[in-house]
């Protein structure tokens, strides 16, 4: 089976999601990825000019740098890793080093925020990472001001890339249809073939934080489960939603059946409204 999974690394593509080669490489391509964001969804209506914007989930810098270019007054991200954070804040001194920002480590579940501080609120690529879902969610209600919006993409667990794996093993939905136990023996293989001259004990704590996060860092968030988490929350409302399909727009129509919408979405994005007093 491990053959045949190593083929089917040959047959299938690697996903494109850049910026490996270095933090500042990842840095820039998240950079990228944020102004091709406000550029498709933030405006209008979620225009950011002159808005107090907070990213959560900040990952290198580069998305909140975009932001904050695109009009933003103030613009602020946390991250739970403080590596994170000393990342971000290097990039941002460099790209744009007059930029009105801030970072800070917290994790999004308790954020160290006064109540209804931003107009805006972001969570790219994080809601399927986070420990407690529900309550990050009523935690970015609460720092929203009335009237304010929260933009929320992610990839749900059951979609082609649900795995987070795909540095790795390039076979969509690779882990519902594979073991864990032969994912890490395929993830090996890869790692030896990449790094031939690293040693064992190296090859083998890099494989070790490579299954740790696939065990501990993804939440399994379903497009059914994020749904009803924000229709618990009595203070949001769904302004607009799409499911997007992986790759090919002719699986649209897919992401409107039921069952087969988890399957073929490949990005959530929701706007929520906030609504009332907190």
């Amino acid at each position: 089976m491990t053959g045949l999974i190593l083929a089917l690394n040959n047959v299938f593509r690697r996903p494109g999601v850049g910026g490996r080669e270095s933090t500042q490489a990842y840095s820039q391509w998240e950079y990228e990825w944020g102004r091709s964001l406000v550029e498709e969804y933030l405006e209008p209506p979620g225009d950011l000019q002159r808005k107090k914007v907070l990213d959560i989930g900040c990952g290198l810098g580069g998305k909140t740098v975009a932001y904050g270019e695109s009009g933003a007054a103030d613009v602020y991200g946390v991250d739970l890793s403080l590596e994170n954070i000393r990342a971000s804040s290097e990039f941002a001194d460099r790209k744009s080093p007059t930029l009105r920002r801030g970072f800070f480590a917290s994790d999004a579940a308790r954020l160290p925020l006064c109540d209804d501080m931003f107009d805006t609120v972001i969570a790219n690529d994080a809601m399927e990472h986070f420990a407690e879902p529900e309550a990050a969610i009523r935690e970015m209600a609460r720092v929203t001001k009335p009237g304010g919006v929260i933009w929320l993409f992610f990839t749900p667990h059951f979609s082609p890339l649900g795995s987070h794996l795909y540095d790795y093993v390039y076979t969509p939905w690779c882990h519902l249809l594979f073991s864990r136990g032969m994912l890490k023996k395929v993830i090996r293989r890869v790692l030896r073939e990449r790094n031939p001259g690293a040693s064992e004990r190296d090859a083998a704590n890099e494989l070790d934080e490579i299954m740790r996060s696939y065990d501990e860092d993804i939440n399994h968030m379903t497009v059914r489960r994020f749904f009803r988490i924000v229709k618990n929350q009595k203070n949001l409302c769904v302004s607009f939603k799409e499911l997007k399909p992986p790759k090919y727009r002719a699986l649209k129509p897919l992401t409107k059946v039921p069952l087969l919408r988890e399957l073929f979405t490949g990005t959530v994005v929701c706007r929520l409204q906030r609504m009332g007093a907190s």
